[in-house]
């Protein structure tokens, strides 16, 4: 059994290394308001069949047994229709996931709540069918393949919702089952939002032990203990749930179970950022005085590049960002240090002309281009700057980037973003002393590289 720290450790390395995926359930989606498998089936199952429904009920045999009575998939559809496409609003889980650095999701989910999320900030593309796996596709930034269909693109006899659909899940879906396959081999998968009584966790460990049994590779899943019952009722569940986490061992996937699903956001909100990597990006103004003699950027640079483990994003920035990313090609160099390994490039169409950065009406342009670089950087330092640098901080702010506020005198940007306590609190925790020389306006270069590191760590 992986305790919390292990899975965060292990699945943001991989994450980072661009070879891991996610698989989504709908216990990600349940704080949004949507029902459960149970709560789907449980008023047709009173009506069509006259069963109130189990806990331990096998939910898809029940929905097979609708089908049967009422002749057809048309009215459990329907219902599923009628009842997914209500006004739902993504929440904290989806919320968290889309800052991931993750290139893949898998999900069982019918909804579009986890796609929706992941499109406010980037290019997504959503695969719902055998068909859509199969046909080539224009390049995204976040592919998400929805194994069970989708309740909005999806018709209805391509929804996985019968025993008889899971039983011909492999005949009818090769192409989906052959991207399982592959990704269940080259990528190191986290499962979240399941439960031991969940019958799509048991479904797709099965789909699991067919497609990549052997497989060497090692996989995660996060799921909550059993203490719903008496104590003897609670026990018992939990010893066949043991044996279960135990038999899936033998597959390749190690068990972190929580005490309640709560504890799954801060386990998602630490592989969010580390995910990224140890990833800095430098923001501050383009109008800055004394530009070319200003030593304290420059001397961030040179440090920054003496750290073998950070990488430095290039938003292609003029002002601030370019003395940085200058000293630090210069030390790279200097020190014979592949820069290839050391630097990510973001392209920036404001670079063409700094003023633009000054015109209010193209702020949510630079929101948009200068998305897909906040996604990627867990720590961004702020030195003071216009519109532009506060565009970029309240993107990192939405995205969870870690801020580091530079300082230099009373009433500047910085100063007053170290005063917001969803930053200075995790400064004042993560490094104090920072935290101090922040509000005397002192800190040096080498305490922005101590902070960094202690952010890194933290």
């Amino acid at each position: 059994m992986l305790s919390a720290r292990d899975i965060i450790n292990e699945f943001s390395k991989a994450l980072a290394a661009g070879r891991g995926s996610i698989f989504v359930g709908s216990g990600i989606s349940s704080p949004s308001g949507l029902p459960s498998w149970a709560d789907l089936l449980k008023d047709m199952a009173r009506s069509r069949l006259n069963l109130d429904l189990l806990p331990d009920d096998d939910l898809p045999l029940v929905a097979q047994h609708i089908v049967n009575r009422t002749g057809s998939r048309g009215p459990l559809i329907a219902h599923f229709r009628e009842t997914l496409n209500q006004k739902y609003h993504p929440n904290s889980y989806h919320t968290i996931l889309s800052r991931c650095n993750v290139k893949r999701l898998w999900t069982t989910n019918y909804d579009t709540l986890l796609e929706d999320t992941f499109k406010r900030h980037t290019q997504v593309t959503v695969r719902a069918s055998d068909e859509s796996i199969s046909r080539a596709a224009a390049v995204s930034d976040i592919e998400v393949i929805k194994m069970h269909g989708c309740i909005q693109q999806s018709e209805g006899e391509d929804l996985v919702v019968t025993q008889e659909d899971y039983e011909n899940f492999f005949e009818f879906r090769p192409a989906t089952c052959n991207r399982l396959k592959q990704d269940l081999i080259d990528r190191q998968f986290l499962f979240i939002g399941y439960s031991y009584a969940d019958s799509n966790i048991k479904n797709i460990v099965v789909e699991a032990r067919r497609l990549a049994k052997n497989s060497p590779i090692q996989h995660y899943i996060v799921l909550p203990r059993q203490k719903e019952g008496s104590q003897d009722e609670i026990a018992a569940k939990q010893a066949r749930q043991d044996l279960w986490l135990a038999d899936l061992s033998r597959l390749g996937i190690a068990a972190c179970q929580i005490d309640d699903f709560s504890e799954l956001e801060q386990i998602l909100q630490e592989i969010a950022l580390r995910s990224r990597g140890e990833t800095v990006f430098v923001t501050g103004s383009h109008k800055r005085e004394s530009l070319r003699e200003d030593n304290h950027p420059k001397e961030l640079g040179k440090l920054l590049a003496e750290q073998r483990n950070i990488i430095l994003l290039d938003g292609q920035s003029s002002g601030i960002g370019r003395i940085v990313m200058s000293a630090y090609m210069d030390e790279c160099l200097i020190s014979n240090i592949d820069v290839l390994d050391r630097l990510r490039l973001f392209s920036n169409p404001y670079a063409a002309n700094p003023r633009l950065s000054d015109n209010p009406k193209l702020l949510s342009t630079l929101m948009e281009w200068r998305a897909p670089l906040m996604r990627s950087a867990q720590v961004v330092v702020v030195y003071n700057g216009g519109m532009g640098t506060e565009t970029e901080v309240q993107l990192a702010r939405e995205l969870g980037c870690k801020i580091i506020p530079v300082p230099e005198h009373a009433g500047d940007l910085p100063s007053h973003l170290l005063s917001i306590n969803e930053i200075g609190h995790v400064i004042k925790m993560a490094d104090p002393d920072y935290f101090e020389k922040a509000l005397k306006n002192s800190v040096t270069p080498q305490d922005v590289v101590d902070c960094i590191k202690r952010m890194f760590n933290k």
